[in-house]
């Protein structure tokens, strides 16, 4: 399938009220395009269109020059008043179109000049506080292992399962999404399991009526520097489920907030017979599409348990630590479900499966204590990957983690109250300071204990993240746990430039990991 040609492009532009376009402004321009639509200015290359929206964070219109400079044929500029839309004015001979609220329609704009290509895919949507990165690789592992190719769209990257490439955001720009789409139609992929944050929700970046299947794994306090109370929070994640019947939804069924979300519905007279539920409590098999997760046993190579469903019961087996990650794994095999993977089929494949990059990613060696990084930055994460350490913990379970700069500064504290509750002892570090002063991030964390005098023998700060590690694991033994939380599958730390701005440190927590268990098996040979 090739991309549009001019003639083609005129035609989407006049479906947004763009009429006006003459033999002038064809001859000029748009008999050069040939490539995307981008709307990173650093992005663009011969022949793209470069669209300037006004962003969050960013103005691109602000980049038209340079994006001109880098091969843009045609760029759409995003303008401040409905009579301006369609104007147009002239860069170097580049035309350049007004449309207003560009933004808004960017993903419309990109479903028409890629036509359509997520339509010849299922789509299949995860929400959620935690679990989103998890759930949706394991549903795209699954799916890939029973013949139906699915791509992966997310915090660790895009692409087929096994050839995920870094990707800027956990959801993509509306351009950069329909390019990536395309590309997966063009690779004949029959399946997408993509993570949706809320930013994208809020920001139109992508809408509910995108998804085919709908997934919320729970909510938990994250991200209210931007969305400023959990309920606008809770508000941007349901924006995910359109409630029409031909989107299939699936629900975390002992959240919280799922169980407000239920109550509304029942009380607006909303059925609720088509939901699909997933969860650990016994409660869930009241629903008419369940399942759940019962007779469960934790050992050191993972967890099994019984899988209780509304169609059948099959002995399941797994490599995943703790108990969340059951509750991702039961989301996946939701959508499996759903989507015509027999019953009986699902013991081979969860087998087969494997813990994501940074998730829950447990290392040991012979006379070592087991190492678990993870991604956890979050109270509710923080506290369910120490429970789920705690469950596999024959010994001490000890945990290293930090706080972000520039995000919201009340979870600091919060991590504190979490990690003194559930881990033995505790280690506060970096975890991207950013633009903020590192001692002062470790003064906010260090303001959530309780009884610091007892507790000074258990809590040391090491700045040094890496140093902090390697302290650490010497002084944990065999039978000891060490979890490494914040940074998980991150390559790097962002600290401060010393201008007011940031720079990217290289740091590779599973590679310290890996050097450390590789050197300390070298010696013991």
């Amino acid at each position: 399938m090739s991309k549009p040609a001019s003639a083609s492009i005129i035609n989407i532009l006049n479906t947004f009220a763009i009429t006006n376009l003459d033999q002038e402004l064809i001859s000029k321009t748009l008999s050069n395009l040939s490539g995307d639509l981008v709307n990173d200015s650093r992005l663009v290359i011969q022949g793209d269109i470069f669209c300037a929206i006004v962003g969050h964070a960013q103005d691109g219109r602000r980049y038209i020059n340079k994006a001109i400079t880098q091969g843009a044929k045609l760029v759409l500029a995003e303008c401040e008043y409905a009579e301006q839309h369609g104007e147009i004015s002239f860069v170097d001979n580049i035309s350049v179109i007004s449309f207003y609220q560009l933004n808004l329609q960017l993903f419309s704009l990109s479903s028409a000049y890629y036509q359509n290509p997520q339509s010849k895919m299922t789509m299949i949507g995860v929400t959620g506080t935690n679990g989103k990165t998890t759930t949706s690789q394991l549903i795209a592992q699954m799916l890939t292992a029973y013949s139906k190719a699915c791509g992966v769209i997310g915090t660790n990257g895009a692409g087929p399962i096994n050839q995920l490439l870094p990707i800027e955001n956990t959801t993509p720009s509306a351009s950069e999404l329909h390019q990536l789409f395309y590309r997966f139609e063009q690779e004949q992929l029959s399946h997408v399991a993509m993570e949706v944050s809320s930013h994208a929700l809020v920001q139109g970046r992508v809408t509910g009526d995108l998804f085919d299947v709908a997934v919320f794994t729970n909510l938990s306090r994250d991200h209210l520097d931007y969305h400023g109370t959990m309920l606008g929070y809770a508000k941007a994640k349901k924006a995910l489920f359109t409630g029409e019947e031909k989107q299939i939804a699936i629900f975390n069924f002992n959240d919280e907030q799922v169980k407000y979300w239920l109550a509304e519905d029942v009380k607006a007279g909303l059925s609720i017979k088509q939901h699909w539920f997933y969860g650990l409590d016994k409660s869930v098999l009241t629903c008419e599409k369940f399942v759940c997760a019962q007779k469960v046993k934790h050992h050191h190579q993972g967890v099994s348990f019984t899988l209780m469903t509304h169609i059948g019961e099959v002995f399941i087996e797994s490599p995943l630590l703790g108990d969340f990650n059951i509750e991702n794994l039961l989301a996946a095999i939701s959508v499996l479900l759903t989507q015509g993977v027999a019953l009986k089929d699902l013991p081979s494949l969860t087998k087969k499966i494997h813990a994501v990059a940074g998730r829950m990613e447990a290392t040991t060696g012979l006379s070592l204590p087991t190492a678990v990084v993870d991604y956890a930055h979050t109270p509710d994460a923080l506290e369910k990957a120490l429970t789920a350490c705690r469950q596999h913990c024959q010994g001490e379970l000890y945990v290293v983690f930090g706080c972000g700069g520039d995000r919201d500064k009340g979870k600091r504290p919060l991590m504190a109250k979490v990690a003194q509750q559930y881990a033995d002892y505790i280690v506060i570090t970096n975890d991207n300071p950013r633009t903020e002063i590192a001692e002062q991030i470790v003064e906010d964390i260090l303001a959530g204990f309780t009884k610091k005098k007892s507790l000074e023998h258990k809590i040391k700060v090491q700045l040094d993240r890496e140093q902090a590690v390697l302290d650490t694991l010497i002084k944990a033994s065999q039978q000891d746990i060490v979890l490494l939380a914040g940074k998980g599958h991150e390559d790097y730390v962002i600290f401060p430039d010393g201008q007011g701005g940031t720079k990217k440190v290289a740091y590779d927590e599973r590679a310290v990991v890996s050097k450390f268990y590789h050197l300390k098996h070298e010696t013991q040979l």
